[in-house]
């Protein structure tokens, strides 16, 4: 059996345009593969197809030509369609807009409820989708009262009270302060490392992207990069070049290496920057 979750096979993919207009594709050529249990970054500057990958990646919209596959359903079979949204959960960028309900706890049993789960299953799947994202003890609160961290952890439990083996996240911690962008990383990994879900997130945080296994990079509706954050980061000047930044530390090695002092180009962590620096003052 295969251990492909999710496969883009040549996807070309364009909005519709005002008045018939055609508008360049939004996804062209696309050919990918993800693998249960991966934990996946998308990077790459607005417009460059991020998002689109997103809402291909469920049939949320279904390709121009080519074609998305998950667990080997074709996203273009609508009779496939429930099974297909029921494996691959996605979570926008603004969680107002998928909170449905006043109650936190009636808000994850929507999903379930729509999908004809009997009410003890669903009562089991709304407590522990809630304990895992950290947000059991306001399951009775009204979700616009909480802050915008909590309101988007409520949203994933959302997705995890479905059950699916994989969750895509287009840029979850965009409109979040820092203690909010680290609770839904927390998350996030926990799903991943506790519970085997294969994670698809979307950033523009650089940081955030170093903690991922893999990062594909999007420029342009085209995949440019695909590799390790090691692999990716090292290249500094290829990187800011499709109008991303890098890591700080990255930046730093690289500032420092070009200066002529002997230090590896890719620390990733502050942790490893440091270790090499020590590095090269033992050496004096």
């Amino acid at each position: 059996m295969s251990d492909t979750i999710l496969k883009f096979q040549n996807v070309t993919f364009r909005y519709d345009g005002d008045e018939g207009k055609i508008l360049p594709p939004a996804v062209e050529d696309l050919s990918l593969e993800i693998k249960k249990g991966e934990f996946v970054a998308f990077l790459g500057h607005n417009g460059s197809g991020k998002s689109t990958v997103a809402k291909l990646s469920n049939g949320l919209v279904v390709p121009e030509s080519g074609d998305v596959y998950v667990l080997g359903m074709n996203t273009k079979n609508e009779d496939d369609d429930i099974k297909i949204k029921q494996t691959v959960g996605v979570v926008f960028q603004n969680p107002d807009n998928q909170i449905v309900a006043t109650i936190v706890e009636e808000d994850v049993a929507f999903g379930p409820e729509n999908l004809g789960i009997e009410p003890s299953e669903i009562r089991r799947r709304v407590d522990e989708a809630l304990k895992v994202v950290g947000m059991y003890k306001y399951r009775m609160h009204e979700p616009h009262k909480l802050s915008g961290g909590q309101k988007q952890r409520v949203a994933i439990a959302g997705i995890i009270a479905m059950e699916p083996q994989c969750i895509v996240l287009d840029e979850p911690t965009a409109m979040l302060d820092p203690e909010g962008r680290r609770d839904v990383m927390k998350a996030m990994k926990r799903l991943n490392c506790e519970l085997g879900i294969t994670v698809v997130f979307i950033t523009h945080y650089m940081e955030e992207a170093c903690q991922a296994d893999r990062i594909i990079v999007m420029d342009d509706s085209h995949l440019v990069l695909d590799g390790t954050p090691r692999e990716v980061f090292s290249d500094v000047d290829r990187i800011r070049g499709l109008g991303l930044d890098v890591p700080q530390t990255c930046a730093l090695a690289k500032m420092l290496k070009d200066d002529g002092i002997d230090i590896h180009g890719d620390s990733l962590g502050v942790d490893e920057l440091v270790n090499s620096l020590a590095e090269i003052l033992n050496r004096g």
